[in-house]
């Protein structure tokens, strides 16, 4: 049975176990970035406000993802952890109160941005683009249920080793927003508010089909029962101590995109932002790799973390930490030589042709910066194994706000663009370089407390 199998996966040799998990994920992974990315090729056909739209929203909508990515990271841990004792009736409890947190962070989300979204926007320095953005934002604001609970239940299906399940209720979800995308944009003329409701039309599809999974199968660890809805805090609190940190940190990581962007348009322009976007989208298709080892860290770890295993955390580590840069580190050398061509598929309108140079400058430095801002995503996935998710929140607050000075000093003295796309790859290299040696501190002090026979406690 694949539940029987994927709770084994978990209990094995993390160096079977971690690319197990990792090979669904990445598919996963890069469908579901090629969507984001198609996204806004098809609005490039709809001109540079179109695209500038997108940009501008999009550290919304990141935050929003942040949120459901975070929730669905900390169901993960919990179940692992759950799975790692033998506590078939904790793992299940974990999964419902995973939904009813996704619920209540919702309603969070949905309420003052639906009401405020459009002095939000201006306030970005949305300009002319203003219209696209609240058109493309509103119908993902109003639907941010289904945005987060699909990556929720993707955190389920992880936790209790079913990543290929994991991996087909987000491909399904993904190759959905593809096809809704031009019918909605272009066939029933809704334009980039097409977009926005496929984004959310994805999400529950995503979210219907891990339910399914769990209604119509009988072979999962978990159990989806309705009592479990009913608020559990001390199940609840195992979830958000890997969880809340790690909404957080995505979430700082989309917000702090405000700032920068607000600082790229007073230098540029908001069609600017747009190309910055979508070089950050295509960046994030070489960092697949990484993301999807880091993902099946945080489930096999957290089972050795449970059973106080050390060794084999350490063992991981050195074996994630290695294949993460290596293959990251190929993809960039590509990225770079592809630079030209890809910044020519992002500017094919007329109005933003002019911006093609400067994006190949920011694909550039994005292919400089990706082989150690892998380590950004490995060093926190071993955080939230050993419940320091907080680390990793802290880690990022501090690298962010470094990018929003150095942006800033940029724009103040040099008033170029391509200087704070400089500045960008330095400061995330020595933010990948300070995650790694984080994880290495607290694996090392869990290491020690399991020597003086402890639970694992490496605060």
């Amino acid at each position: 049975m694949e539940g029987t199998s994927g709770t084994k996966v978990l209990l094995s040799d993390p160096k079977v176990a971690i690319p197990a998990l990792a090979v669904p994920l990445a598919v996963a992974i890069f469908v579901q970035n090629f969507n984001s990315m198609a996204d806004t090729m098809w609005a490039a056909w709809l001109g540079g406000s179109a695209v500038a739209g997108l940009g501008l929203a999009y550290p919304l909508y990141a935050a929003i993802v942040g949120i459901g990515n975070g929730l669905g990271i900390g169901v993960a841990a919990a179940i692992a952890r759950c799975v790692g004792l033998s506590d078939r009736e904790g793992a299940t409890r974990s999964a419902g109160q995973s939904l009813l947190l996704a619920l209540a962070a919702s309603v969070l989300v949905t309420v003052p941005l639906v009401v405020f979204a459009e002095p939000i926007m201006y306030a970005f320095g949305a300009g002319e683009a203003g219209p696209d953005a609240v058109a493309y934002g509103m119908p993902i604001f109003a639907g941010s249920f289904f945005v987060i609970a699909g990556s929720v239940m993707s955190g389920v299906l992880r936790g209790e080793g079913a990543a290929r399940r994991s991996m087909v209720i987000q491909v399904a979800g993904a190759l959905f927003n593809m096809v809704l995308d031009p019918v909605l944009m272009y066939g029933l003329g809704m334009g980039v508010a097409g977009a926005g409701l496929a984004t959310v039309a994805a999400g529950a599809l995503s979210l219907c089909l891990g339910l399914y999974y769990y209604v119509g199968a009988d072979d999962m660890y978990v159990r989806f029962r309705i009592r479990d809805l009913r608020p559990d805090w001390p199940v609840a609190k195992e979830i958000l101590c890997v969880g809340l940190p790690e909404s957080a940190e995505y979430m700082v990581m989309s917000l702090i995109n405000i700032p920068m962007n607000y600082i790229i348009v007073g230098v540029g322009d908001p069609n600017v932002v747009g190309t910055y976007t979508s070089a950050w989208r295509v960046g994030y298709m070489v960092l697949i790799p990484c993301q999807a080892l880091s993902g099946g860290v945080v489930s096999v770890c957290s089972t050795e973390y449970a059973r106080g295993r050390a060794d084999l955390v350490a063992e991981a580590y050195r074996f994630t930490a290695r294949r993460s840069v290596l293959h990251t580190f190929y993809l960039s050398v590509l990225l770079a030589l592809l630079s030209y061509p890809i910044a020519c598929m992002f500017t094919a309108s007329d109005d933003i042709s002019y911006l093609r140079d400067n994006m190949t400058v920011c694909l550039l430095c994005l292919a400089a910066l990706l082989p150690m801002m892998s380590m950004v995503f490995v060093g926190s996935a071993f955080l939230q194994s050993l419940e320091h998710s907080e680390i990793g929140f802290l880690s990022s607050l501090i690298r962010n706000i470094l990018m929003v000075s150095g942006y800033f000093a940029m724009a103040a003295v040099f008033r170029s663009t391509e200087a704070i796309w400089v500045i960008m790859a330095v400061i995330e290299v020595a933010g990948g370089a300070l995650m790694a040696w984080l994880a290495k501190v607290y694996i090392g002090r869990f290491g020690d407390s399991c020597l003086r026979g402890g639970t694992g406690n490496t605060s």
